[in-house]
């Protein structure tokens, strides 16, 4: 077999070496992300599939982009997923995620959802607004009819007002934003307490330990120990609708100002 031979055979034998192995990496990159499983399941929890009917969530079922998880109340579910992102859904919480593994939609309720650095950037949207963030644990809180929170315990993301998308603020860790369902601008984020979060939160008691916890501690006794300390809000005390033993709601923002036929503003 002649030197010219060998070599072609040699080359043909890298490139499809190469093929393989760029088809598996591919094919792995392409799963990230795109399925769960279920982790954790308390009372009523359905999975809501598209053309079929809601059907009770079991241990260890496999969820695939577009099925939504729904919550009953008194009710929870940890969602895994194949990156490593876990998803908690607290009482009366819908929740589902697209095909592209790193986008997630929060219809209503409340959810805690922690992602490794490796997961890139994910984004978590509302119909009120969007949370970018990477690298992150953090609580979510959306509902039409109250106020919305963003708990950012450890990483960095930005929040972005869906419909006025030049209302943006950076959330660091330690830091939450709380904002009305109907805001055309959002107030500055503000320091809370890590602390009384880690005690108090539903979904961190009611489950088990999360990759980030001794992360979440050492923010904790940060937040203790700085200038900032007596100053720190009460993150289970701010409409804190699933976070707090008793979850129990606080009255829906007022409505704003409407125009009287004279002119002048008046509250409904």
């Amino acid at each position: 077999m002649s030197t010219l031979t060998k070599n072609a055979i040699r080359f043909a034998v890298v490139l499809f070496v190469f093929a393989l192995v760029f088809s598996s990496v591919h094919f792995a990159m392409a799963a990230v992300g795109k399925d769960a499983r279920v982790t954790q399941v308390f009372r009523d929890v359905r999975l809501l599939a598209s053309h079929a009917a809601p059907r009770p969530a079991t241990l260890n079922d496999n969820i695939h982009a577009g099925t939504a998880v729904r919550t009953g109340s008194d009710s929870r579910a940890e969602l895994t997923f194949t990156d490593q992102t876990i998803t908690r859904l607290g009482a009366n919480s819908v929740f589902g995620f697209g095909e592209g593994g790193k986008s997630y939609d929060l219809g209503s309720g409340a959810i805690l959802m922690y992602a490794p650095k490796e997961a890139g950037t994910v984004k978590i949207n509302t119909a009120v607004a969007t949370a970018a963030v990477s690298g992150f644990t953090m609580i979510y809180e959306f509902h039409n009819a109250n106020w919305n929170k963003c708990v950012m315990i450890e990483g960095d993301g930005r929040v972005t007002l869906t419909r006025y998308p030049n209302q943006s603020r950076d959330l660091h860790s330690g830091q939450l934003i709380v904002f009305r369902p109907d805001a055309t601008t959002l107030p500055e984020p503000e320091d809370f307490d890590v602390c009384k979060l880690i005690k108090k939160s539903r979904l961190i008691t009611q489950f088990g330990k999360l990759p980030s916890y001794d992360l979440m501690l050492s923010i904790c006794q940060r937040l203790q120990t700085s200038p900032l300390n007596g100053k720190l809000v009460d993150p289970t005390n701010v409409d804190a609708l699933d976070q707090n033993s008793s979850a129990h709601p606080h009255p829906p923002p007022p409505p704003p100002p409407q125009p009287s036929p004279d002119g002048e503003l008046r509250r409904r």
